[in-house]
Formats: structure tokens, C-alpha cells, sequence
């Protein structure tokens, strides 16, 4: 199947939550996220928060065949210079707190300390229509970013879920770190959940030809 890839906007932001709550069924993502409207709400509005923040990348993928949607990304440009930021946001009512700042306050750490400074492409977040899923939408949106990093010769950087890491290292990327983590709350009865860390090697730029 193909997909065009185009800019996201934000009259695709209700779209791209209830793609984003179809696509990840994983512990983590239940047991943060009640599937409530607060909590559909919060999330719709960090979209349109951040779809102008400087840097960032909000592509979706839109199926030729179909017209629809079938999944969107963000890609974060470099910020050589500057080390990841750790704050973390006030979570919607109905989220668990304590679950959300001890796993997404540990990814930022961990980002930070990864990275440092260097500047690095960093997928953020990127979601697939079930219906869509292994039709190479995703793998057209992950190429949009590595393509970028290629030409800068620079890093690419994300936070992995165990059933994605076999996509990612068909991308380059390997494990840098994980975390272990027990959720336990009234969507996920007691489970352990690994999360990865993934980085891919900077290529080197291509280099310039010049004419006879």
C-alpha cells in the first residue's frame, strides 16, 4: 500500500489520539492511560500545543488508496548545544501519576544522559493505524528522519517498546538502555514492563563534487 506523507494539521489532531490509544494496548500504555475524555482531551490538547513548536515535525502518513490517515509522527531536529529537557507535565485526572512520573521521569534522564549536548534527530512519538500496521507506513515515516539525520550527519535517538525493537534495528538503531518497571494499578493487574532505549550512529555526510 502506499502512503503520501504530508504536514500534520490540527484538524488531524482527533484523528491521531484515537490512532495513538488503538496502537499502543501495551501495560505501560494502560496502565497510564485511562482510554476516559479527560484523558483523550489532555492529550488532543499537548498535540495542538506542540504541532508549532520550533523543530519539530508533525507528519502524517495518508493512504493513496484510501484517503485516510493512517498514521502520524514527531521528529525533533537537532539542538546541538542543548541538553534534553526533564520537566515533566501536570498529567490529566484519571492518569497515574505516580506510574507516569516514575517512567516518563526516567526516559528523560536517560535521554539526557545518552545525549548530552550533541545534536541528534529524536523520534518522539509515532503511531500506526492498527488496519494499517505492516503495510510500511511507519517504516515510510521513520525514513522521512533517518534521511535528515543522514544528511547531517548526525544521531537519531528513541524510546522503544519491546515489540517495536525489531523494526528499529532493521533501521540501525541498538539498544543503549532500559528500565524495569512494575505496574500495578486497576487497568494492568500486576506485570513487569521493559522499555528500551535506542540509538543509531551518525553516518557520515555525503561529500560535495565538484565539476571538472
Amino acid at each position: 500500500m502506499a502512503f503520501n506523507l504530508q504536514p500534520l494539521q490540527h484538524e488531524d489532531v482527533e484523528r491521531c489520539v484515537t490512532i495513538y490509544f488503538a496502537a499502543f494496548q501495551n501495560p505501560h500504555s494502560l496502565g497510564c492511560w485511562p482510554r476516559s475524555p479527560n484523558v483523550r482531551a489532555w492529550w488532543e490538547n499537548m498535540i495542538h500545543d506542540e504541532l508549532d513548536e520550533p523543530g519539530a515535525h508533525w507528519l502524517k502518513a495518508v493512504s493513496k488508496e484510501t484517503g485516510e490517515i493512517a498514521g502520524y509522527v514527531k521528529w525533533q531536529e537537532p539542538k546541538p548545544g542543548r541538553e534534553p529537557e526533564e520537566d515533566l507535565p501536570q498529567w490529566p485526572e484519571g492518569a497515574d501519576e505516580k506510574l507516569c512520573d516514575e517512567t516518563f521521569g526516567a526516559w528523560a534522564r536517560m535521554h539526557r544522559e545518552l545525549l548530552g549536548s550533541r545534536g541528534h534527530w529524536y523520534l518522539e512519538m509515532v503511531a500506526t493505524d492498527p488496519a494499517y500496521q505492516g503495510k510500511r507506513a511507519g517504516s515510510q515515516m521513520m525514513r522521512w528522519g533517518l534521511d535528515q539525520a543522514d544528511a547531517r550527519g548526525v544521531e537519531a535517538y528513541l524510546e522503544a517498546s519491546p515489540d517495536a525493537v525489531p523494526m528499529y534495528e532493521r533501521f540501525g538503531f541498538r539498544e543503549a538502555g532500559r528500565t524495569d518497571t512494575w505496574i500495578e494499578n486497576e487497568r494492568v493487574k500486576g506485570t513487569w514492563y521493559r522499555n528500551l532505549f535506542m540509538l543509531r550512529p551518525a553516518k557520515a555526510k555525503p561529500q560535495a563534487t565538484s565539476g571538472a
